[in-house]
């Protein structure tokens, strides 16, 4: 019994304490969280990971082709198609290296969140909201929809989980913005894959009760939308940060807003605690400070976005 219980510490203490200076905390879905000196990838030995990439070798020359022709990695019909046209459909929007090209994007702020949704569940079929993002600074919106007017929505929820703004429906409210990475924190987060970065965000949003279609929309987007670079580093801002660096004000009783954006930052290379670059490498555990959604009110808004840093 004294040794089931000191395993179950051991396990325990291994998912919240923070690592020590020098390590980095990195999560995978078969190995869940660790604190490591430097991330070693899963695939990284090619007798083993030949089997998993079949097409690694015949890639190479293929990758000269256009994408529309060549995909090593499956994406939805829209991706296809659309890179036809355009050259940037698997990015989050116009990418240097290594993160956004910000000459292209007015206003300012490094943190470019690039399609933060919100969506809704309420126990009403009917009800009148104005949705108001409060900052008393200027605002540096990229694009909404539907269109602010005085940096507000308003509208009404119907069916329970629908917005109707001027007589049009959508599942949800969308905008891109840039913001300040003062306001940002750098320290709780993980390491992954690139693969495992999506699932370590979705599986952080079933955890936060995210409805069913904002998962969807959230898988079929961010699987195709983040760039094919090998690792990321996850640092999620939730609502006690984002209140702070873009307030809003929700004209309904009994609502609760949760916010949560993933601010990316690629890496090349495995993250290596002793060269942690210019941002610092996660040593915190996010689940310590994500929110706790026990009680469901009347309305719930959920906000889910991804963001990268301007180059």
């Amino acid at each position: 019994m004294k040794l089931l219980i000191l395993l179950l510490t051991l396990l325990f203490s291994s998912q919240t304490l923070a690592c020590t200076k020098g390590l980095v905390r990195v999560w995978s879905k078969t190995e869940s969280y660790a604190c490591v000196k430097r991330y070693q990838s899963p695939n990284s030995d090619c007798a083993i990971c030949q089997s998993n990439t079949p097409d690694q070798e015949s890639a190479k020359w293929l990758n000269q082709f256009p994408k529309a022709l060549f995909q090593k990695t499956e994406s939805p019909w829209w991706a296809t198609q659309g890179n036809l046209f355009f050259p940037n459909l698997n990015y989050p929007g116009v990418w240097a290296r290594d993160g956004i090209d910000e000459k292209f994007y007015p206003g300012e702020g490094a943190v470019h969140a690039l399609k933060p949704n919100i969506y809704v569940e309420s126990i009403h079929e009917e009800k009148k909201f104005t949705f108001t993002f409060t900052s008393q600074k200027k605002l540096s919106f990229l694009s909404t929809t539907p269109v602010l007017e005085k940096n507000m929505w308003q509208g009404k929820i119907v069916e329970k989980d629908k917005f109707e703004v001027e007589r049009v429906r959508y599942d949800y409210l969308f905008y891109d913005i840039r913001l300040p990475k003062e306001k940002m924190q750098f320290e709780s987060g993980v390491c992954a894959t690139r693969e495992d970065t999506v699932n370590w965000m979705l599986k952080d949003l079933k955890a936060m009760s995210y409805p069913a279609i904002a998962l969807q929309d959230f898988e079929e987007h961010w699987r195709v939308k983040i760039p094919d670079i090998p690792f990321f580093c996850i640092y999620p801002q939730y609502t006690k940060i984002l209140d702070e660096a873009l307030p809003v004000s929700i004209s309904l009783e009994q609502t609760r807003f949760t916010r949560s954006l993933y601010v990316l930052i690629p890496h090349r290379k495995e993250p290596d605690g002793e060269t942690p670059g210019s941002i610092p490498l996660p040593i915190l555990n996010p689940e310590e400070i994500r929110p706790v959604n026990l009680i469901k009110y009347e309305n719930m808004f959920k906000e889910w976005g991804v963001a990268f840093l301007g180059e």
